[in-house]
């Protein structure tokens, strides 16, 4: 583009010249002044860098629709590219296989809504819980996300789409004779994983305790230096100290260790491990536990028992490696309730509404009742002998039969 004055032009002696970016051709037009002809070439350069925007724009979509990219090809690449955990892959993998054999062969950009809800169906078909389905569409979802983050697709055709929230599952977590029967029928790399599980609260697997190494094992200083799983926290570990009537069996642990030339804290056969199922399974069996308690129950009595023993929320979240307090409230209701009675029950009766006598007894009588009830909580309702059965029997009034 440019302006060219022509002296022997009698009119409009001030031309523009420039060239149409979408036909290619050559264009020139004459003007009066110099100023018209300059408001002209501003207005005409405006509207040439809009035309290429939109012929950049147009050659990427037909670029995009000339290299189709399918849910198979795109998972692929999001396993791996975006993922390095082998557990996840592996778990992702499992999970993707049955997206890849309902719309594998599909483009991505041509998925619906409808699709989703078909795979739902088919997924409830199968008796499968709601947890386990959202879990399978929302690795899609992260996939699709993870190609538009980079520029291999330009939207995410699931946005958008809202998955129906589970019921939460929650397992009572082993009481305290269970967790012993447990212990004492366990192998021996089986009794470190209770033993570290129920009373520091690590996660049991190898986001954390299967990571541990005795060099982060400070018994001089009685803390553990748990490796922090990979879910958002700002340091690689957190400092959990030790209970003292721990402290014995781990420095047996750690000399037997030593002389073997073991680093990880967690092994069989001296390799570090990456899951304990089938001698958790072993070990429940020997115990006659028939009712559902898994490995990671560990870390939930942990938090159950603390909360109920009094400790502060802040902490145990922190222990936990909890960012805050939120999910403690969520899944420990039931054992945070106790407490708010206790937290009312301390308050002193400035106004003296009750009798000293009647105010001490009924104080007593809650706590008790909120003790017991703590109890049955935690070990389920109490379970009466023949004995007391005909005992009660006979305090009964008579049948009017």
């Amino acid at each position: 583009m440019k302006i060219v004055h022509y002296s022997h032009r009698r009119s409009k002696n001030w031309v523009v010249y420039w060239k149409s970016i979408g036909t290619g051709k050559r264009h020139h037009l004459g003007f009066e002044s110099e100023d018209d002809a300059q408001t002209f070439l501003n207005q005409q350069s405006v509207i040439m860098v809009k035309e290429r925007e939109l012929l950049v724009r147009r050659k990427q979509k037909n670029e995009l629709k000339k290299s189709k990219i399918t849910v198979d090809s795109l998972l692929e690449q999001y396993f791996s590219t975006a993922l390095s955990n082998k557990n996840t892959i592996k778990q992702g993998n499992y999970h993707a296989s049955h997206i890849k054999t309902m719309f594998g062969k599909r483009d991505v950009l041509q998925l619906e809504k409808d699709d989703v809800l078909r795979f739902i169906k088919f997924q409830k078909l199968r008796d499968l819980e709601q947890s386990t389905i959202n879990e399978r569409i929302s690795i899609l979802r992260r996939a699709i996300n993870w190609g538009v983050k980079i520029g291999l697709l330009p939207k995410n055709p699931l946005d958008g789409i809202r998955l129906k929230r589970p019921r939460s599952r929650r397992f009572a977590p082993p009481t305290p004779s269970e967790a012993k029967a447990i212990f004492e029928n366990a192998a021996p790399h089986l009794k470190r994983i209770i033993a570290i599980g129920i009373n520091c609260g690590p996660r049991i697997g190898p986001s954390e305790l299967f990571k541990l190494k005795w060099e982060q094992v400070d018994l001089e200083n009685s803390i553990i230096r748990m490796p922090n799983a990979d879910k958002g926290a700002s340091q690689m570990v957190r400092d959990i100290p030790i209970k003292d009537s721990l402290m014995p069996l781990l420095q047996s642990w750690k000399d037997e260790d030593f002389a073997k030339g073991i680093n990880f804290v967690i092994t069989w056969n001296s390799k570090p491990i990456i899951s304990a199922n089938r001698s958790w399974k072993t070990a429940l069996k020997k115990s006659g536990i028939t009712r559902r308690i898994v490995p990671y129950s560990l870390r939930h009595a942990f938090a159950t028992y603390s909360i109920q023993g009094g400790a502060k929320l802040k902490a145990v979240a922190k222990l936990m490696g909890h960012r805050d307090e939120t999910m403690l409230l969520k899944t420990y209701q039931h054992s945070i309730d106790g407490q708010d009675r206790e937290a009312i029950e301390a308050l002193p009766d400035m106004l003296q509404l009750m009798p000293i006598k009647k105010r001490l007894r009924s104080t007593t009588s809650r706590r008790k009742k909120s003790r017991i009830e703590a109890q049955h909580t935690i070990f389920g309702p109490p379970v009466y002998c023949a004995h007391h059965v005909t005992l009660y029997a006979r305090l009964l009034p008579p049948s009017p039969d």
